[in-house]
């Protein structure tokens, strides 16, 4: 269950007048290409050296992690990242972002130096919107630069954290970037019309979204949010997560109000169905609420069974949420093999199987709980772990 406070990720787009001037000299760069050479006694030189071997001289691309007060919010109170947790973002930017697409990119290298932000700008506090109640994970600027937060958070050991805040991100705001080159299909803003909410979606239940055939309640925002939610959703979330929300998608879901908990262990207790029930949240306004499945009901609001004694599901606005993400998923699909060469399904693949572990019958490895094994944390046949192995290219160009 995720807490009250909701989160959204902010794509901002600049205009910026066309001026044509014959005079002017262009470059491949749009930074002073001069190559100054690094200080090399100074303690943060490896990673200087890492994201200017690996993302600068291939991509053209700077990634800033010491804090620029000048490219970030002056409204919020926000600190520089750390430098060990820095290392540790610019070598899973590289292995779980970059990589990927240069590997599966039609184009190869020149994808990225074609469409990647100019600007990877990481920073260390949370961005929180206190007036909304909201969290901004990430910035996209108009095609140009792309900011992270939280990385004062970073934990490898925690994939879902880190997916939340930092890879489900990356590709959520590079879609951004995407869609500014070559639009999403016309058809796609028509798929959910009348079921956005661009207010309400901060207190949307996952369930209820899903229903309606959002992958996330910020995804029922607006049409291009709804669109690289769905990219990013499909791209990170694990085949364990993604099955439990289509499934979810494929009922109809109700809020009813709910005394306290207590009466809501009650409803359980005398349930022999725990679907019909939901589950129970406590909203920031104080008020208790169940979210559960819509079947047909009686007066008493007692569940109405078939012959076969199974609950009869109710659907209430005539879609299939399931069905309604499947058809945007393919839209997805078909618009990134168009437009840039790209099968999302190969993206998906390597993208997981990079962060969990595969057993050698090609199956996903599971703990003891049924959940996929963390490959950046798991010693596969000892030490170091993969996320040291990681880091280690970087420390490693440290001055012999």
């Amino acid at each position: 269950m995720k807490s009250i406070l909701k989160i959204s990720l902010l794509a901002v787009i600049a205009f910026v007048g066309m001026v044509s001037c014959s005079d002017d000299n262009f470059t491949d760069s749009i930074y002073d290409t001069t190559d100054y050479p690094l200080d090399q006694t100074a303690y943060t030189f490896p990673l200087d050296s890492f994201v200017k071997r690996e993302f600068l001289q291939p991509y053209n691309v700077k990634f800033i992690y010491r804090m620029e007060d000048v490219g970030s919010d002056m409204d919020k109170n926000l600190t520089p990242a750390p430098y060990d947790k820095s290392v540790q973002l610019a070598a899973l930017s590289k292995w779980l972002w970059f990589d990927c697409y240069a590997t599966l990119a039609g184009e190869k290298e020149v994808f990225l130096k074609k469409y990647s932000p100019r600007i990877i700008h990481v920073i260390g506090s949370k961005n929180y919107n206190p007036t909304q109640g909201t969290e901004t994970l990430g910035v996209a600027e108009g095609g140009i630069k792309i900011s992270l937060y939280n990385v004062d958070n970073l934990n490898c050991s925690d994939i879902e954290m880190m997916n939340e805040y930092f890879f489900k991100t990356m590709h959520h705001e590079f879609g951004h970037i995407l869609d500014q080159t070559h639009l999403r299909p016309t058809k796609f803003n028509l798929v959910s019309v009348g079921l956005y909410d661009s207010m309400g979606w901060t207190e949307a239940a996952d369930s209820v979204v899903l229903g309606k055939g959002f992958v996330t309640p910020y995804a029922s925002s607006q049409p291009g949010e709804d669109w690289v939610e769905v990219l990013a959703n499909y791209v990170t979330r694990d085949e364990l997560d993604w099955n439990a929300m289509m499934n979810t998608a494929t009922y109809d879901w109700e809020e009813v109000d709910c005394e306290d908990f207590g009466t809501y262990m009650k409803m359980i207790a005398g349930s022999n169905n725990l679907d019909t029930i939901g589950y129970f949240k406590a909203n920031e306004n104080g008020e208790n609420k169940i979210y559960r499945r819509v079947y047909e009901r009686n007066d008493d609001d007692s569940i109405i069974y078939d012959a076969e004694g199974n609950p009869i599901p109710k659907n209430v606005d005539g879609n299939n949420g399931y069905e309604v993400i499947m058809e945007k998923l393919q839209m997805v699909r078909e618009w990134l093999d168009e437009n840039y060469h790209m099968d999302v399904d190969q993206l998906r693949a390597m993208v997981q199987e990079r962060m969990y572990v595969k057993n050698p019958d090609g199956t996903w490895a599971r703990d003891s709980r049924g959940r996929l094994v963390n490959r950046l944390t798991n010693p596969e046949g000892g030490f170091p772990r993969l996320i040291d192995k990681l880091t280690d290219e970087i420390y490693k160009l440290k001055v012999q």
